[in-house]
């Protein structure tokens, strides 16, 4: 019965962990649920390898008690058999789950989160760019141990891309913590025109805004719009206006607090 726990809570876990981190964040699915799921696979395990278990004991010479069929009904024996199996599957299932000890218990709940996450700031990007009118929109997240930023969404952009910080309007935002407003970024000297023309987009115009952490106030992300949108289409020359900065710093704000909500989550 040691076996049969120890088989039946590993796997359980086993199962429910990995549907969990690779089904759970993508379709919605809870935590119980994926636990529910696990267990099922676990009782299929016990039927199709039962036979296993018993084998793997026996060879191991340990058999079972060699006692007549009379005395397997005396009350006193029934009750043995019982506590013994009681015992031992106790006893396998928390062997069973000691592998709880060497995993990532958090890493669903990170991963839901981070889908969360990715589906706020979607949304909120969206609708900035319309209210902005600009006609692209990233968010950038700031990574100081390989001093660059990389876009954690980006408008008419299905990959990430990665831009330094030193040679990036971006990264001249976030070091200078402040609002960053250029009409003409080919006439500013830290504009990056390599990392343009990876993206195959021509940049006109640019506003930025920092994201703040609100408890350490510091810079962990930029707000990024491209291309003041012209009343009759096309880019306008004169850029962005005071009151978008206003907005992008908005965004901006908004962007912190949802950073915030899931951190406080976590």
């Amino acid at each position: 019965m040691i076996g049969f726990g120890i088989m039946d809570n590993f796997i359980m876990i086993q199962a429910g962990d990995a549907i969990d981190n690779h089904f759970g964040a993508a379709l919605g699915i809870a935590t119980l649920t994926a636990a529910a799921f696990g267990q099922v696979f676990s009782d299929v395990s016990g039927v199709l390898f039962g036979g296993v278990v018993e084998r793997t004991v026996s060879r191991l010479g340990i058999h079972p008690p060699n006692i007549s069929s009379a005395q397997r009904r005396l009350a006193v024996c029934k009750n043995v058999i019982i506590g013994g199996s009681v015992v031992g599957v106790t006893i396998g299932c928390l062997l069973g789950a000691s592998c709880l000890l060497f995993m990532d218990l958090n890493k669903a709940d990170r991963m839901k989160k981070a889908k969360e996450l990715e589906t706020i700031l979607q949304t909120v990007m969206e609708h900035g760019d319309d209210l902005i009118q600009a006609e692209r929109c990233s968010v950038f997240w700031v990574d100081k141990t390989k001093n660059e930023m990389w876009s954690r969404y980006a408008s008419g952009v299905k990959t990430t891309f990665q831009i330094p910080i030193d040679k990036s309007l971006v990264g001249l935002c976030y070091k200078n913590k402040a609002v960053l407003n250029v009409p003409d970024v080919k006439a500013h000297p830290t504009f990056n025109k390599a990392a343009a023309k990876n993206t195959g987009f021509q940049c006109k115009s640019i506003l930025c805004a920092p994201v703040f952490n609100r408890e350490t106030k510091e810079c962990v992300a930029v707000v990024e719009f491209l291309n003041k949108k012209a009343e009759g289409g096309g880019a306008e020359e004169k850029g962005f206006s005071e009151n978008d900065e206003k907005l992008a710093t908005m965004l901006a704000h908004h962007v912190a607090i949802f950073l915030q909500r899931i951190e406080d989550d976590d």
